[in-house]
């Protein structure tokens, strides 16, 4: 009985010792995805497509990761989960960037894997090339996004939005 405690307590130590040493997250950089394994956080399909693929870090931690820009968004409003970092993919480069530092297409014509028509641009000019001549399509700075979705002011199923005046790429 004596032994047995003492190999609880033992392995308990052992345990609280290796949660001690595990590092936290780097929420400066973007989690890993492993193309064509990992799956989606919100619809469990895997991640297969670079240019749209997004990720973000809980404040606690944990990572996100989504095969859609719309799922990310999509997943964190219905979660309202606090988080440390938001990361997309620059639809041209294919590079991650800080979503912060993006601009969002919200073009009804992107087939990106969810249907969610959301590509994300380094620069506004890029994005506004980007959307410019297609019907629908407009360009809202990430911050912005995500505010007006918290505020209901933004669809994220393409067949419900309306075009944003003054942001069209349009002009």
């Amino acid at each position: 009985m004596k032994n047995k405690l003492l190999l609880m307590l033992t392995l308990l130590g052992l345990l609280l010792a290796l949660g001690a040493c595990r590092q936290s997250a780097d929420t400066s950089a973007p989690p890993d995805i492993r193309y064509g394994e990992d799956v989606c956080d919100r619809c469990q399909m895997i991640i297969n497509e670079e240019r749209y693929a997004a990720a973000y870090w809980t404040a606690g931690g944990q990572a996100r990761r989504f095969d859609d820009i719309g799922g990310m968004l999509a997943y964190h409003q219905e979660t309202g989960e606090e988080v440390a970092s938001f990361w997309v993919h620059d639809y041209a480069s294919g590079e991650w960037i800080p979503a912060g530092e993006s601009y969002l297409v919200f073009d009804p014509g992107l087939h990106s894997p969810m249907g969610f028509g959301v590509a994300a641009c380094a620069s506004e000019a890029q994005a506004r090339s980007l959307a410019y001549g297609q019907a629908g399509a407009f360009v809202l700075p990430f911050d912005q996004a995500l505010a007006q979705l918290a505020a209901g002011d933004l669809a994220l199923d393409p067949s419900q939005r309306h075009e944003m005046e003054g942001m069209s790429g349009n002009e």
